[in-house]
């Protein structure tokens, strides 16, 4: 396949891919998006969230894809789940229609308490899909489980317009803790981290001020940490800027979005050591087991070998951009056959 085109609109499949929800925080579907070549559609009437509001979000938000599709008439749609509700409209819409659908189910989706509850519905609409897109073989083998088809596909390789560069303050190492402020992130960990390493300077992304797992954490932290909140604009430009890229979960078989985009930033990364992560980030990488002890031998060692991770990082970009598109064409062979 020749990775500078679009392996859809060379087919002459008209695609979409479909996310309820905001551009904010959808880098996968913008990539995975950009990579195929389809169109991409975001559909939401706010981005407000509580067991309240849901229902008639999602009732709202079934409707207006229905419509949609209804105007545009796509052959093929891709729909991003969470949540699986998504999908429902896409699949009533294909009853009468030739419309086919992909699910792109992300790691919360089928592992989160808070979702188990849909799991009947996962089986229900991905024995009808094409295929359920996974992050990893783990889900890909639950999903094969129901009798559906599962496909693994990580997130694909991604190029970043930085239009404005961000220089960060002289430091011995600037360190980018890609955080969601979410529960699953050993923040007090890493603010210990901090402490123990004064000449080091911490940046942590997310919106800490609406979190509810990571009180305090701002008005506690050294003054080496510096907390950006959620960054609408300058987000990867900070990326770029940062000597190491620092990206943990508490949750297995999560594949963290922040490490891709250290990968293809060509930023030496700092990851917790699930399987999944020590399998895929295998050079360029340390791995800790998310202690404060673990997480500071991890920086240190950086610190060291900056050069030498660095130019391992680059040749992990090489090995995976491959294999990526070797996984995307047999992705489309699939699509080809199912079309047919």
């Amino acid at each position: 396949m020749d990775n500078t085109r679009k392996p859809l609109i060379q087919l002459g499949i008209k695609a979409v891919f479909l996310r309820w929800g905001t551009p904010e925080g959808s880098h996968r579907t913008a990539f995975m998006s950009e990579q195929l070549g389809t169109d991409v559609q975001y559909i939401y009437i706010t981005s407000k969230r509580g067991k309240f509001i849901a229902p008639i979000k999602y009732f709202f938000q079934m409707l207006m894809t229905f419509v949609f599709l209804v105007r545009h008439r796509y052959q093929l749609v891709f729909v991003q789940d969470p949540p699986i509700f998504a999908v429902l409209p896409v699949y009533f819409y294909g009853l009468f229609s030739k419309t086919r659908f992909i699910i792109d189910s992300h790691t919360d989706a089928l592992q989160a308490s808070w979702w188990k509850w849909t799991l009947p519905l996962h089986r229900f609409l991905e024995y009808r899909a094409i295929t359920t897109i996974v992050t990893n073989d783990c889900l890909r083998e639950m999903v094969e489980g129901w009798g559906a088809h599962g496909f693994t596909l990580e997130d694909p390789p991604a190029q970043f317009n930085i239009s404005k560069p961000m220089v960060l303050p002289d430091s011995s190492l600037n360190v980018v803790m890609v955080s969601t402020a979410d529960y699953d992130e050993p923040i007090q960990e890493v603010l210990q981290v901090a402490r123990d390493l004064p000449d080091v300077d911490f940046y942590i992304t997310g919106d800490f001020a609406r979190s509810p797992y990571h009180s305090g954490v701002v008005e506690s932290a050294p003054q080496n940490v510096h907390f950006t909140g959620y960054l609408r604009e300058g987000y990867f430009a900070l990326l770029d800027a940062a000597d190491v890229i620092l990206c943990l979960t508490t949750e297995d078989n999560t594949f963290l979005s922040g490490n891709n985009e250290a990968l293809w930033l060509g930023k030496p990364l700092i990851t917790s050591d699930w399987p999944i992560l020590q399998k895929y980030f295998n050079k360029g990488t340390i791995h800790v087991d998310n202690t404060a002890a673990d997480i500071c031998r991890a920086v240190r060692e950086m610190k060291d070998n900056l050069a030498d991770f660095k130019a391992d990082i680059r040749s992990l970009q090489k090995d995976h951009r491959r294999e990526w598109w070797e996984k995307a064409e047999a992705l489309i062979l699939l699509i080809r056959q199912a079309m047919s």
